[in-house]
């Protein structure tokens, strides 16, 4: 698609670094890749010699590392994920303490759940009770709450549509998975059924059957929401939790489960469909089907994209011949968005779809721990037949300018 002049005049392109040319990448030299990253982001976690408490975007870094962990020689990752889930005594977050006293959807919060992803990937090394109990009181108020009658929910827990926890498209990586992997830890059942319901009720409303593409929420429904040249607004981050989501639920999911093909289904839908919309540089464009509004490479909705469908060829999901080069091609962008510390640049910050500009130097927590679960899909392929580095497109950089002093305003971020 041809971008406007004014456009091009306004963004900055800069050439892929450390890869400039094609090249075979080995196993051992993914990992060393990743582990730069990895290194890079746990200094910068490190600076006060404690880990910052687990909210959901350490909660998406958490789970990457837990996976590049069981592919890495190094024992820095576990030793980290250690020391992070000892600091909390395994504690998953809980956003509004006093409000999940009398909501239990606040205590069933998706976001929160999260880092369970991790804890019980640890929880699997080590054994630990405590990590399974924590897990566990959580996932058995979230479990309850999805398969409470309505006539029996309080009126502060009622949401519209009976959608109980998982009312936008991010929640679908956020906690589904911790469901379907304590349910494979445990034995018990109730986990993965509560998710059954509550991802096909969330799928009702979000999934683009046409399109097959995930909505961010109910707002961003056609005609009330289009992009400025009249498109659909599907957000590349969020259909990149979607069939992120996916694939880190189906590990859990048993081969026997009569609503498995339901979730391969779409998981090869999704899968077709983006492969379809990735750019010449490797990426995905914030806004998926319109190009102009947002001309950047953004990293993060990439890297989900790779770990996913790197994930599916690995699991006879996706067909080799068709996705390898997909996922090269977007790992080579992956390695060319890396700034000169090691840290992944070209990420989207926290938003509610793909709204915003991209920089060349803006990193998220979450952006490397989907990098690490990418690398730790991609060394089962290796080698790798990478392209030359691609010229990645960033909003120019924002001179800041000196402002008088005042109080901190403190906005609440979500995904």
């Amino acid at each position: 698609m041809k971008i406007p002049t004014f456009l091009l005049v306004s963004l900055v392109l800069i050439g892929g670094s450390p890869y400039s040319h094609a090249e075979v990448m080995t196993k051992e030299k993914i990992i060393a890749e990743a582990e730069k990253m990895a290194d890079a982001q746990l200094a910068s976690l490190e600076k006060n010699k404690k880990f910052p408490a687990p909210n959901w975007e350490l909660g998406v870094l958490w789970a990457g590392m837990a996976d590049f962990s069981k592919v890495s020689p190094k024992p820095l990752y576990k030793e980290a994920l250690l020391k992070s889930g000892e600091q909390v005594d395994w504690k998953l977050m809980v956003e509004a303490p006093q409000l999940a006293l009398t909501k239990r959807k606040f205590a069933s919060y998706a976001d929160d759940l999260c880092i369970g992803q991790a804890w019980l990937s640890i929880y699997e090394q080590t054994k630990t009770p405590a990590i399974l109990e924590e897990v566990k009181v959580r996932l058995d108020i979230a479990t309850d709450f999805i398969e409470e009658d309505p006539a029996n929910l309080a009126e502060a827990d009622k949401t519209k549509g009976d959608l109980r926890l998982w009312t936008w498209c991010d929640a679908l990586f956020m906690a589904p998975a911790v469901h379907s992997h304590l349910s494979a830890i445990t034995g018990e059942p109730k986990y993965l059924k509560a998710a059954h319901k509550e991802w096909w009720r969330a799928s009702a409303l979000l999934y683009d059957e046409k399109e097959h593409l995930y909505f961010r929420d109910q707002y961003k429904f056609p005609p009330r929401v289009k992009s400025k040249n009249g498109k659909k607004v599907f957000w590349a981050r969020g259909n990149g939790w979607v069939i992120g989501g996916l694939a880190r639920f189906l590990e859990y999911v048993p081969k026997t489960d009569p609503m498995r093909p339901k979730y391969e289904q779409q998981f090869k839908e999704m899968a077709t469909k983006l492969a379809s919309l990735q750019r010449a540089d490797g990426t995905w464009s914030p806004s998926l089907l319109d190009y102009e509004e947002f001309p950047y490479s953004e990293t993060s909705g990439t890297a989900l994209n790779t770990f996913a469908m790197a994930w599916g060829i690995n699991h006879g999901l996706l067909d080799e011949k068709t996705y390898r080069p997909v996922v090269e091609k977007a790992w080579a962008a992956l390695l060319a968005a890396r700034g000169p510390e090691g840290m992944l640049g070209y990420v989207q910050g926290v938003a509610h779809g793909p709204s915003g500009m991209v920089f060349t130097n803006a990193s998220r927590t979450y952006g490397t721990g989907a990098v690490l679960m990418a690398a730790a899909q991609l060394t089962k392929l290796a080698p790798l037949n990478l392209p030359a580095a691609p010229q990645l497109t960033a909003a120019p950089p924002v001179e800041k300018k000196p402002t008088l002093a005042a109080p901190e305003t403190a906005a609440k971020e979500k995904t």
